[in-house]
């Protein structure tokens, strides 16, 4: 292994000193010194002030050059090292930086021509026709469920069964005036009515533990369960079980963006095409 060679800092503590100095004299003041030298490499004076800002205090200006010209000193260290030691086979990187900046490009541009031209507009009906031709890869991997739950807390037995009893009740004056006692009450309802929830996330919020979740949902609508904290009133509005096919609008957000992606793909291939054949219709590639 090579032996490390020491970097040396040219009048080091002069230089940091007079960066705040620097600071204020005009641009036409010499930035090329050299601060400081690593093996073959140099920092130079220009490099070190654009890293300290201009409003800096002196001892900030100061702390900042010593900790940036201690960083770039270890970093040319480490580099000689790897030069010193890796094969030619291991450091020549050159063709990999090159395929890696030609890749970055042409993604750039791709990108750029996808935000002017993709049409990003999905229909119902091409969200419904896309559902229908692919129905069979739209499975559940967990029973879902719509629902509207409370909870009551504490144990005022009263309280309870008369809750349970409008709970219950399919009177709309009944139900009205189970809304207004929990209003007074302070007992907010959660209601999923518009958005289908797995019931495993619904296990996370009300302590329903059946054996079988997915036999079990398929013969409940209104539960209710206990805990130490107050107990749970649980109305199933629907329920899609684990196994079954997926409602479309479960999966309405997951298909708008297969048609969006799928669409970006052609139209990266269609423009490549047209940019190919422009190239070669101006005699700007050729196979001699």
């Amino acid at each position: 292994m090579a032996a490390l060679c020491p970097w040396t800092v040219w009048g080091g503590a002069a230089i940091i000193a007079a960066l705040p100095l620097a600071a204020c004299q005009s641009s036409g003041a010499s930035h090329d010194k050299v601060v400081a030298v690593a093996y073959k490499d140099k920092l130079y004076w220009a490099d070190l002030r654009a890293v300290v800002p201009v409003t800096a205090s002196p001892e900030d200006s100061a702390a900042i050059a010593r900790r940036y010209m201690d960083n770039w000193a270890r970093d040319r260290v480490m580099l000689h090292m790897a030069e010193q030691n890796l094969d030619k086979a291991q450091i020549n990187l050159e063709a990999q930086l090159k395929a890696y900046r030609e890749s970055l490009l042409t993604f750039a541009y791709e990108q750029a021509l996808v935000a002017q031209n993709l049409d990003t507009v999905v229909t119902g009906s091409q969200i419904q026709d896309y559902y229908d031709k692919n129905i069979a890869n739209f499975e559940l991997k967990d029973n879902f469920v719509r629902v509207r739950w409370f909870k009551i807390r504490g144990n005022d037995k009263k309280q309870l069964r008369q809750t349970e009893q409008f709970w219950r009740s399919n009177d709309p004056a009944d139900l009205h005036k189970l809304e207004l006692m929990l209003a007074r009450t302070g007992v907010s309802i959660t209601d999923t009515h518009d958005d289908w929830l797995e019931f495993s996330t619904l296990q996370q919020q009300v302590p329903m533990r059946p054996t079988n979740p997915t036999d079990w949902l398929q013969h409940q609508k209104k539960v209710v369960v206990e805990d130490t904290t107050g107990t749970y009133f649980v109305h199933f509005l629907d329920h899609r079980l684990k196994d079954s096919t997926s409602p479309i609008d479960l999966v309405e957000g997951q298909i708008r963006s297969i048609i969006i992606n799928r669409r970006k793909l052609q139209l990266v291939e269609r423009m490549r095409e047209e940019l190919y054949a422009n190239a070669v219709a101006n005699k700007d590639i050729s196979f001699p």
